[in-house]
This record gives structure tokens, sequence and C-alpha cells, in this order.
């Protein structure tokens, strides 16, 4: 670092020596509100809660000084410098279900041992506390900004990213912009995304032994944690000795009990986000696998049973049963989370999330699985697909994120692959800058999700420094 970078480096420094506590009592205001998406009301697209955690935002900027924009009530935005802005950091403020298994309440900010607990305060509240303060750090100390400077922060990122779709349709972003709403050292590649629901028919059969229902997953985007299924026409220790042998086989949980309505199975296996199934066990694959082994009466449900665990066996992230397993050196493999399904005696319905590579694009991914799913009587009935997003590593503003990631770190900066996609996939030359240092899980969309004081504040003091380095 020359003595130029190492002198705006020292005031970047004493400034949030002086204004990381408030930082820190700032974040503990937006954890207080429970900014889930919610139904729609006047002047709240995606609910009260995400229209209050905005507000709130808005105010902790007019108090400042600044100009803030609203879009539309789902998205604001504050400038610093000469328009229009060349730079911007875009964050969200809205959250996912705090869940169960938080040993404090998710939505009060609890201070211990040098970490932050709370709902959203890796992912994106404290992200974007360090983005605000990175503006006020940079406002107070650099006031004559040679080109502008954009802060955008939104309220529906958890959910589809609506609201960034919306501000990119009728405004035209900065030329670089990064979201802190991912992982150090930076990611240059997000893959694309296929989402696929599918579905099948039958009449009522009543042959025994029977599968009465099949129940698995919540969302496609988190692999299944638990799935249920209730079956019929067997001994209850016939089952129980099954439970065992698939236990062992899959690693998943297996029980059984007698319910009222039949005997119940259990499975239950470990969430983890769909771009990264193989960090999971999916307790519904392993449930169908166990199903498929079973000796039921001839019937259509036996044979979808059989089906749906022949296209997604346990164990399979990549797709390479259904035929879409594919790899390139940009963006890596595919994967795949079979993520809901609910089976009835008369039918069922489910969907599957898939990451897909930059070699995707060139494909007819919606045909092919079509094709292999009508192979087996099922139809596919709705689908989505997005295409890869990359930056090349050698980009002015990459070299210039990873370069500041070293000076702060002491770790070399190096470009990742990411199969989640941010406020940045629709964003030409747009990359994802933190907050999630390597090897340490910080729970996000789990219970006692965290952020590290030190992680937060150096994030916020390399956000800064990224400001000054491309508008000064």
């Amino acid at each position: 670092m020359n003595g130029n970078a190492a002198a705006i480096r020292q005031k970047i420094e004493d400034w949030f020596e002086k204004n990381s506590d408030e930082m820190i009592k700032d974040l503990g205001r937006f954890v207080e509100i429970k900014s889930v998406k919610g139904p729609p009301a006047p002047g709240a697209p995606f609910g009260p809660a995400s229209r209050e955690v905005l507000k709130l935002a808005e105010d902790m900027l007019l108090q400042r000084g600044f100009e803030v924009d609203v879009f539309e009530d789902v998205m604001i935005s504050a400038d610093l410098g000469p328009e229009p802005p060349v730079m911007g950091i875009a964050a969200h403020l809205d959250v996912v279900a705090a869940g169960e298994g938080w040993d404090t309440d998710p939505y009060t900010m609890v201070v211990k041992d040098g970490r932050i607990f709370g709902r959203g305060v890796s992912d994106d509240k404290g992200p974007s506390i360090a983005s605000m303060y990175a503006l006020y750090c940079v406002r107070d100390l650099f006031p004559e900004l040679s080109r502008g400077f954009r802060l955008i922060l939104g309220s529906a990122e958890e959910t589809g990213c609506e609201d960034i779709a919306r501000y990119l349709e009728k405004v035209e972003p900065p030329r670089y912009v990064f979201t802190p709403d991912a992982y150090y050292p930076l990611v240059n590649v997000e893959k694309g995304r296929v989402t696929a629901y599918f579905s099948a028919s039958w009449e009522k059969e009543d042959g025994l032994p029977r599968v009465i229902s099949i129940t698995g997953g919540k969302t496609m985007n988190v692999v299944p944690n638990r799935a249920e299924a209730v079956v019929e026409g067997f001994r209850l220790d016939e089952v129980e000795m099954q439970c065992m042998i698939s236990s062992a086989q899959t690693g998943a949980l297996i029980t059984v009990y007698a319910g009222e309505d039949g005997i119940v199975i259990t499975s239950e296996g470990t969430s983890t986000h769909a771009a990264t199934p193989e960090l999971g066990l999916n307790a519904q694959t392993a449930l169908i696998d166990m199903l498929a082994s079973m000796p039921f009466a001839d019937s259509k449900s036996r044979d979808y049973v059989r089906a749906l665990n022949q296209l997604f066996p346990h164990g399979d992230y990549h797709g390479k049963a259904l035929g879409i397993a594919m790899c390139d050196d940009i963006s890596g493999d595919l994967t795949l989370n079979f993520g809901v399904l609910q089976l009835t005696e008369i039918g069922f319905s489910a969907n599957f999330d898939s990451r897909t590579p930059a070699c995707a694009d060139e494909t007819d991914l919606i045909g092919m699985i079509a094709d292999v799913l009508g192979s087996e009587g099922i139809a596919l009935t709705n689908s989505v697909i997005s295409n890869c997003h990359h930056t090349p590593e050698s980009d002015e503003f990459v070299q210039k994120l990873l370069g500041i990631y070293t000076e702060y770190t002491g770790n070399q900066g190096e470009c990742l692959i990411m199969g989640g996609q941010t406020y940045v996939h629709e964003i030409p030359g747009g990359v994802a800058f933190g907050c999630k240092p390597p090897g340490v899980d910080n729970f996000i969309h789990g219970a006692n999700e965290f952020i590290s004081i030190d992680q937060l504040i150096v994030s916020a003091k390399m956000f800064a420094h990224a400001i000054v380095d491309m508008c000064l």
C-alpha cells in the first residue's frame, strides 16, 4: 500500500474507532423489526414490517443529512458526490423467518463473547449497517469526491429479489456495484437457476400394503430436514426394521410409530441452502429411498414413489439421474435440490431447485427436464430459468476489491463461485464482496445467526476504502 493509501486507511481506522459502538447500536434497531415478507398493505407491497425497516433506514440517513429517494416503497437509495454515481453498494434489510432452536430471542440483538446474535445480523442487516456507516465515514472524511456513489437498500431479497427487479426496470445502476450479501474474498460468478414444478395424478387404489401420504420440505431453496410418510398394511416391527436399515444406508434418522391413520414414518436430516445441497442431508430423498424398497402392492402410488427415487436418488446433488449434470471451468458443477413433495392417495406435486453453470445457458435445459419427467408419466407444470452471471477476474473493480481485502485482512484475495443469487445477478459488472469470512459458518437462515464484531467493523472499513478508491 502506497503512502496515500496508508493515510486513507489510517483516517478510516480512526473514524471507526470513534463510531463503531454507535454502528452496533443501530444494528440492534434493525434486528428488532421482524422484517419477514408479509401480505401487501397500502404503501407496503411486501408487508408492513418490510416497509417499517426500510423507513427506519430512511430516517437514519435523513438524520445524517442525506437526501433519500424512496422507490415504490420497496427500495431506498442515498447518493454521495457528483451525479450520476459511478459506484454503488446494494444490500437488503428483509430477513427469513426466525424458525426454532434459538438460544436467545432472534429479534433482540445480543452481544456476547465478541459476537452479535440476532436474525439478520449476518444476512443482511449487519452488512447493510456496515454499508451505511461506510457512507457516513466517507462523507465525513472525504467530502469532495470526484465521482458519485450510491447506497441502495431493499426489502425483498429473500423472496426472489422482486424489489431490485422493479428498480432495475426503471433506474440505471452505477457502473461498479457490489453487494455485501455473500462471501469474502469476492464472488464474481453466480450460477444460473432453474426452478421446476411437476406433478402426476391417478385414481385412488385400496390394495395393501400402500402409501397413504408423503409430506416433505417447506420451500424449494432449502434442503428438507424433515419428511413424513403414512403407510398401512405392514406390521410395526417390519417397518421398524426397515427404518434401521435405511437410516444406516442414508445417514438420516428414520423412525416410526403407530398413528391414527396408519403407520407414520419420519425422516430427519440437515437443512442447508439449495445452492450447496451437498452440505446438508435431504430427509425427503432418504425417506423416498426407503419407501421405494418396501413391498407395496402393485399400484400407481408405488410406481411413482419408485420413479421419484430413480429421478432424485438420495445423494445425487448434481442431477445425474435426471440427465442434466454438467460442468464448466468458469462456474463449476450444476447442483440440484429436491425441495418440496406433497403426495396423497390420488396424486403428487413437487418441485426442485437447480443452480446451473454458464454452459447451461447454451442448452435447452427445460426441454431436457420435461422429456425425462414425461418419460415417467410426470408433467412439468411450471418452470423458471435464469442465466449464469460472470464478471471477469481482470475487471478493474474486482482487482480493487481484492486488493483492499488483502490489505485489511492479510489474506490472499481470490475469486469465488456461488450457487446463490444476489442483487447484482442482473447488474453487468456486479460482484458480491463479503461479509461471510472463509471457514466461518454464521448460521445464516438458521438458529443463532451471528456476526463477529471484528468482522462487522472491518467490513465497514473495507467498504469505506472501496468508495474512496473508486470515487475520490
